[in-house]
């Protein structure tokens, strides 16, 4: 880097050309003393460390993955939120997508959420549609919607967020068997 400002400086471009440093690692993601947990500092929150279905022993998550429909994850989560008297909950897209971004960043990332399998996780995000509406037409007035959009809860599919990539998707049918880590606030 040094030798890089040299040679700018020499042909007279150093007080033109801003050198970038390189990023520090993702601040407050640290490990329960337990090592069941992941607690981010920064945003309050704590995450199992093993994905459902999986447990830790200490040095590893052992197990295999369980897979759940999205009615199944969100029972999950309040069973678990019954027996541990914590409030563990699905996570909602962005926090997933946070997470998944922090441990990519973390260079020991692998070694704090190990054994986790890649692709889609459910979240407790409602995918709400919304369409325009003619408050003229007899079949919307029919149905009450005399305003000018409606919303309309989609039933049949959920968010998933793969946090490998960060990639989120609106469209997952419900019924798909996905794997779940869940959160909980701090507080």
């Amino acid at each position: 880097m040094r030798a890089v400002w040299m040679l700018l400086a020499a042909a007279g471009l150093a007080s033109r050309v801003a050198v970038a440093e390189p990023l520090p690692p993702p601040p407050g993601l640290t490990v329960s003393a337990d090592g069941q947990e992941l607690l981010d500092t920064v945003s309050g929150q704590a995450w199992s460390r093993c994905v459902e279905g999986m447990r830790w022993d200490g040095r590893a998550c052992q197990g295999e993955a369980a897979l759940f429909t999205l009615a199944e994850a969100l029972a999950m989560a309040r069973a678990r939120s019954e027996t541990s008297g914590k409030g563990w909950r699905v996570p909602r897209v962005p926090e997933l997508k946070l997470l998944g971004e922090r441990l990519a960043r973390a260079a020991q990332g692998p070694a704090l959420a190990p054994a986790a399998p890649a692709g889609w996780y459910w979240t407790s995000t409602v995918r709400i549609d919304s369409e325009a509406v003619n408050p003229y037409a007899y079949r919307n007035v029919q149905r009450g919607a005399t305003e000018t959009h409606a919303d309309r809860l989609v039933p049949q599919v959920g968010w998933a967020v793969d946090p490998r990539t960060g990639d989120a998707r609106p469209d997952m049918p419900r019924h798909e068997r996905l794997p779940l880590r869940l959160v909980r606030s701090l507080k």
